[in-house]
């Protein structure tokens, strides 16, 4: 089996590029609904497209593609495990909807069938096989069906005994679907999974399965019900997702990925930034301000169920950062948050501070940020903060916001890996 090596775009690459270049492309996400091709000028998709004659195309997360081979291609597979593992975790049941916006969680079932393969091999059924003369004897069917001779004492005597052994089978349907699945997960996905190339002729030696490929998932669930094993019964559920995620394409071609980058990046962020130990790990958005309405003539009043929803904050042991990823180019003002973001970071600056000051815990300082992806050309905006007309400066009732940058690639690095190593600098 070989592997089809992707091309390397980009998230918010323009339309008209690949409309020209890589029409094929364009009609995949336009069946599969993705990628907002028809409304905006720009693609919005992060992940991987999959044509069974064009092959691979994987969209970087914006700022993170170099232009150089090598380094693009490793991203490309960071890019894959982090949107995996992002499946993964925001799932809060198995295979949750991953509404209008990709479909991550598919990416998490492919990565979990592969690491399944990898750590056990094609499932088996462990069966008893019956033998002569070797094994396990089994004397009622030997007395049964074999013919004794007597012995010198009258005894009867068998020159064939018959018996069992057990075996392992993996003729069954369910491990040839797995192996067909397998085949087509190594095709599509081998460059950035592992393990699934080294068992090669375990795939070579099963057998296709006598069914078309339309009924695989059907198959499974009439027969998850007879299956007891933890393993067989994960292997048959994962299989059947696999199957209808990637049975809608009537031209073959698969998309795996996510339209909105921005959760995934906000998501990194948040598990990769190093922390102080001194941290209290509150749930902030608990405890902030909520908006209540009052009811003429009545003393009843009623409070909004979502209130304000920071996405992180930071503590040490001389105050805390209010923290605002941005998945933005913000190479300029134009391309940068806008005033209802910014009016949106001020404010919750100020519902901190209210509850650190219910709390008598005001600190000596609470500073507010942006974090954006690390531009390949070095234009970094350094904050934004409020201004007169003519150019002074205003009170301190509008604080200044703070523009972090951040490398794409070293985030993927360490979200997939599950570590903490991002380091904001001001």
């Amino acid at each position: 089996m070989q592997t089809n090596l992707p091309v390397i775009l980009s998230d918010r690459d323009p339309v008209i590029v690949l409309t020209k270049n890589k029409n094929t492309v364009i009609s995949a996400m336009r069946e599969w609904g993705i990628g907002r091709v028809d409304k905006k000028e720009t693609i919005h998709f992060c992940g991987l497209i999959h044509h069974p004659e064009e092959g691979a195309v994987v969209f970087l997360p914006r700022e993170a593609k170099t232009g150089d081979p090598v380094t693009d291609m490793k991203t490309a597979s960071l890019t894959m495990q982090s949107l995996a593992r992002f499946g993964v975790e925001t799932s809060k049941r198995d295979f949750a909807y991953d509404g209008d916006v990709g479909n991550p969680g598919a990416l998490s079932v492919i990565k979990r069938l592969a690491d399944d393969f990898q750590n056990h091999g094609l499932f088996s059924q462990r069966i008893r096989q019956r033998t002569m003369n070797s094994g396990k004897p089994d004397w009622m069917n030997t007395v049964q069906r074999e013919i004794a001779l007597p012995g010198h004492k009258g005894q009867p005597i068998f020159t064939n005994i018959r018996s069992s052994r057990p075996t392992r089978s993996s003729d069954a349907l369910l491990s040839q679907i797995q192996a067909a699945v397998i085949r087509e997960i190594h095709l599509a996905h081998a460059w950035w999974l592992t393990g699934t190339s080294h068992r090669r002729e375990e795939l070579s030696s099963c057998q296709r399965p006598p069914f078309p490929r339309t009924t695989w998932a059907l198959k499974l669930e009439t027969m998850l019900p007879s299956l007891y094993s933890v393993r067989s019964i994960f292997i048959a559920k994962y299989l059947a997702f696999y199957l209808r995620k990637t049975r809608a394409s009537t031209t073959g071609s698969f998309v795996f990925g996510i339209e909105d980058f921005h959760t995934v990046w906000e998501t990194m962020l948040r598990e990769t930034i190093t922390r102080d130990p001194s941290k209290t790990r509150r749930n902030w958005n608990s405890i902030l301000p909520k908006p209540v309405y009052s009811y003429n003539k009545s003393t009843e009043n009623q409070s909004r169920t979502r209130g304000m929803q920071i996405d992180i904050i930071l503590e040490d042991k001389k105050g805390y950062s209010i923290i605002d990823a941005k998945y933005y180019g913000a190479r300029s003002a134009d391309s940068a948050p806008g005033w209802p973001d910014i009016a949106k970071q001020m404010l919750y600056e100020k519902a901190l501070l209210e509850v650190l000051g219910k709390e008598g815990l005001l600190p000596a300082r609470i500073d507010n940020f942006f974090v954006f992806p690390k531009n390949a050309d070095n234009q970094l905006l350094t904050k934004v903060e409020m201004k007169h007309e003519d150019g002074s400066n205003v009170s301190d009732a509008f604080p200044t916001i703070g523009c972090l940058y951040v490398s794409m690639q070293d985030c993927l690095h360490h979200y997939s890996s599950k570590t903490q190593g991002i380091r904001l600098q001001n």
